[in-house]
């Protein structure tokens, strides 16, 4: 089984291994050629042959043969050799067989290549760790003269080669797939409505029906399906019989039978049923054979929205998990490039949840369906299979199981058995309304089936704060009083802030325990080198918040910094508001695939990062700069989420951190502003985010619901390949803007989103007995193995999320008095809030240990304030009239009232 590909930021280390050459069996007849055509090259590592080599070692060391294979020590982070030429007698896809043992275990990958190696011509499969395993691969036809270079998996350890087996990969044929013809729907066809869904079905042939909206044409069946089987050969069989109709009061059932050409009879049943949700319409698809046949293309459900239409055009399209699109193909290179960009059948644990959904013209048609292993998702918009001038959707068997088929293949690597009479069913439903975007048909499907269960973290709460206390303490991200982002030399040890006051955080929840002891202490090392007016930038974790200066103090020291860095970026922001994608230095042009160089997500980083600072300083003219900037996103009004990874990954990729970085500014804007305009905003692009999120799960393992994959599309247009590989560290970035967003707006799911997610990263953290990764969050994680893939990250982002949905008081909390012109930012809970002109009243407390701070901004010549009931004297740190700041100093929970007026 295919193991999904991992990201990997580790540099290569300096190739200080002296160059090895390593005498292997075999190679030889591989040069030579074969008697026949049909016999494949095998390599037997056990064995020693003069006339071939392995060679061009880096960070390993060959040992010599022996009965186990090749003994391959690791010595550094980027272990690999490479082979001399192998000949292959034909160009037809292989299978390639690997005996191994590795001592670490994790994803070995095996490059193949003419001239020189590269991702795009690269396999990687998982290795489990301690024990021989036979692996079984898929590669593509190959150069008659192809060179091998193999990564065996870990940085650790000794991994023994002992076999490399090649065998023919015959591929079935597809037919010349007959276009679909436009249902003709006569007075004889039998309908069904469901609200504003409504079906047409004509009994002239089977697939014959049409879907209506609101009284439109939208969608059409497939009058021209195949049948595949084998017996000996694929044997093609046309769907095309009269169906048998019958309609009660709320259902509809069409039936029909044919005999195949080798005397098997096939029974195909669809029933329709008007939903108990409204515009929406459950069907229910079964198939039997009176015979066992070995089916390579059964379909259970196609339907081509747009077909009586619109056509190929849409406004929107999406396959959750997989295609988030404009009005542009899918399979699209413009993400990453082939063969990977084919997802016409993904494997289905790249399946987020499993929704189809096209907006055109005005209205949505979108489908769910019970996930099954036998069952799998074909989806083309616009349909380039069939050719039927619309957009397809359908379920087809066999299912999508890497096993069993080539990942967005259409036919799978070979035939699947179905027994003689018994049923294959599949369920799925029809969900359909108004709207230009896919967003109603997102908000459908989360109404209609709710989110899964929260997962369970395997932690208690006070062991994940251990585990986590460790995992500032003791793992390899910490250097001393220096602590890194993730773990590896590329990643330089800083002073992060952050770090000292999570560290802090975990000594309050832990209270007399020498963990307590041993973070507070490192707490207080770690900042004692940082600059006072650099508090709150100083920073590792990706979810940042001005609160570092709350807890330790220099809050106008950091206050001017951010005012200073405001005024700057306002002076430096495009007049047109325009941010354009600049391809750096030697670098991939990630922008080329883009129809422009600019991208919501692009745009949304430097406008949050302005509206973050005129927020925190309440400054007045950097608050109207910054709504300016707001109000430039508006041409991205209702578009998909894209760009805002452009460090790696192309400008036009669908991408979260765009849905988070955008419900945080329109957020934030609506605070400011009171506008329900942008409350609007927030809405729309916090259901953006949701087809990232893991809301049906991909395996039956543990760890699944609620991950979150970062992109739509590859690194570097090649790899990693994001789809099915979760990067949960972009995901708590969107979960922590859910949580302010949530404030505001009870319609939607996002505080269980949010906290779904937490719990997912919490699953996914390195355990205690890995003791220099213990309690990070890898970089991203194998779905299928269940395994952690490197980078590890740094505690910070997670516990961002961990600590609210543990049901713990936040540690940055701010308000804004829109009457009066006041902000107020605490390290902890804002509440019993109450405004009037003039007067302000609120209550606040602080997790931080001893006294922290209370910044409020606005504040009037004439203001005066009350703390508990009395004078502020004794509370007031500092004032500084020219920016209307006054810093509070307090050491317990605390109740103010401000008077604004004179």
């Amino acid at each position: 089984m295919l193991a999904v590909i991992t990201r990997c930021a580790l540099q290569f280390l300096p190739d200080h291994v002296p160059l090895l050459w390593r005498l292997l069996p075999a190679l030889a007849l591989l040069r030579t050629g074969y008697a026949s055509s049909m016999e494949m090259p095998v390599i037997d590592f056990a064995q020693v042959n003069s006339t071939t080599t392995w060679s061009q070692p880096h960070d390993v060391e060959l040992g010599q043969p022996d009965t186990e294979g090749l003994p391959i020590r690791i010595t550094g982070n980027d272990p690999y050799f490479s082979a001399s030429t192998v000949t292959f007698p034909v160009r037809e896809p292989l299978w390639v067989n690997l005996r191994l043992r590795s001592e670490a275990g994790g994803n070995a990958q095996l490059f193949y290549f003419e001239k020189s190696p590269s991702e795009e011509h690269s396999i990687r499969f998982f290795v489990p760790p301690g024990r021989w395993v036979d692996v079984r691969v898929p590669l593509p036809a190959l150069w008659a003269e192809t060179h091998f270079r193999f990564d065996p998996p870990g940085t650790s350890g000794t991994c023994h080669l002992r076999r490399m087996a090649f065998e023919l990969r015959p591929a079935i044929k597809a037919p010349d797939w007959p276009r679909p013809a436009l249902p003709a729907i006569s007075p004889k066809a039998r309908r069904l409505r469901a609200g504003s869904l409504e079906l047409a079905y004509e009994p002239s042939t089977w697939g014959s029906f049409s879907i209506q909206i609101n009284g439109q044409p939208y969608a059409s069946g497939h009058t021209r399906a195949l049948l595949g089987y084998t017996v000996g050969e694929p044997r093609w069989l046309s769907l095309t019989n009269t169906v048998t109709l019958s309609t009660r009061a709320s259902n509809l059932v069409a039936r029909t039978s044919i005999k195949d050409p080798d005397g098997a009879l096939w029974q195909l049943e669809q029933r329709f049923h008007r939903s108990t949700k409204s515009d929406a319409m459950d069907v229910q698809s079964i198939v039997t054979v009176d015979r066992e046949r070995q089916v390579v293309y059964l379909p259970m459900w196609t339907h081509f929205s747009g077909m009586a239409s619109v056509g190929t055009n849409k406004t929107q399209g999406l396959f959750a998990g997989l295609e988030y699109l404009e009005n542009e193909p899918s399979s699209s290179k413009a993400d990453l490039t082939v063969p990977a960009s084919l997802r016409l059948v993904p494997h289905s644990y790249k399946i987020t949840f499993p929704l189809m959904a096209l907006a055109a013209d005005g209205h949505y048609l979108g489908m769910t369906w019970e996930p099954s292993p036998q069952i799998a998702a074909l989806h083309d918009s616009p349909d380039r299979l069939f050719h039927s001038g619309g957009h397809l959707m359908g379920l087809i068997f066999p299912g999508a199981d890497p096993g069993q088929r080539e990942d967005g293949e259409i036919l799978p690597y070979g035939p699947v058995t179905l027994k003689a009479n018994q049923p294959l069913e599949t369920s799925l439903t029809l969900m359909a309304g108004t709207g230009d975007t896919v967003v109603p048909a997102i908000r459908q499907y989360v109404a209609q089936r709710g989110l899964p269960s929260l997962p369970t973290p395997g932690y208690t709460s006070n062991a994940f704060h251990r585990l986590e206390a460790h995992a500032w303490l003791d793992s390899k991200i910490r250097d001393g009083n220096r602590f890194r982002h993730a773990v590896g030399d590329n990643f330089p040890a800083g002073l992060p802030a952050d770090a000292s006051y999570y560290m802090d955080w975990l000594a309050t929840a832990l209270p007399g325990t020498d963990l307590e002891r041993r973070l507070r202490e490192t707490a207080l090392a770690a900042r004692a080198g940082i600059p006072v007016g650099q508090l709150n930038s100083s920073s590792i974790g990706h979810v940042r918040h001005p609160v570092a200066a709350l807890v330790y103090g220099g809050v106008v020291e950091n206050a001017t910094v951010a005012l200073t860095q405001g005024r700057q970026m306002a002076a430096g922001f495009p007049a047109n508001g325009s941010i354009l994608y600049t391809r750096p230095s030697g670098k991939t042009d990630l922008g080329a695939t883009h129809s422009s160089r600019e991208a919501n997500g692009l745009a949304a980083g430097p406008v949050s990062g302005l509206l973050e600072r005129a927020l925190f300083t309440g400054d007045a003219e950097l608050i109207h700069h910054a709504l300016q900037a707001v109000e430039t996103l508006e041409k991205f009004h209702h578009t998909v989420p894209r760009g805002a990874q452009t460090w790696e990954v192309p400008l036009h990729t669908p991408d979260i951190l765009a849905s988070a970085y955008l419900v945080r500014i329109y957020t934030q804007a609506y605070e400011l502003t009171g506008q329900t305009k942008y409350l609007d905003d927030a809405r729309y692009w916090a259901w953006t985010g949701v087809p990232f999120v893991y809301l049906s799960p991909p395996t039956s393992r543990p760890v699944g619901a609620y991950a979150t994959i970062a992109v739509f599309g590859a690194t570097e247009y090649v790899a990693p390949v994001w789809m099915g590989l979760p990067v949960q560290w972009c995901g708590l970035v969107y979960a922590d803007a859910l949580r302010r967003f949530a404030r505001y707006d009870s319609t939607g799911p996002w505080s269980k989103l949010a906290d779904g997610i937490a719990a997912s990263g919490m699953q996914q953290v390195h355990p205690a007995a890995e003791t220099d990764k213990q309690g990070l969050l890898p970089d991203s994680f194998d779905l299928i193995n269940q395994v952690q893939n490197p980078v590890p990250i740094n505690p910070a982002t997670l516990m961002s999320q961990t600590i609210p949905a543990g049901g713990s008081e936040p540690l940055y909390d701010y308000q804004v008095f829109r009457v009066n012109g006041v902000t107020v930012h605490a390290p902890g809970p804002i509440s019993d809030v109450r405004e009037s002109r003039g007067e302000i009243h609120f209550a606040v407390s602080s997790w931080a240990h001893g006294s922290w701070y209370v910044l409020i901004n606005g504040i009037k010549p004439t203001s005066s304030l009350r703390i508990n009931g009395q004078s502020s004297a004794e509370g007031v740190e500092e004032r500084i009239a020219t920016q209307g700041w006054l810093v509070i100093k307090l050491s317990g929970p605390s109740v103010l009232d401000l008077q604004t007026l004179p």
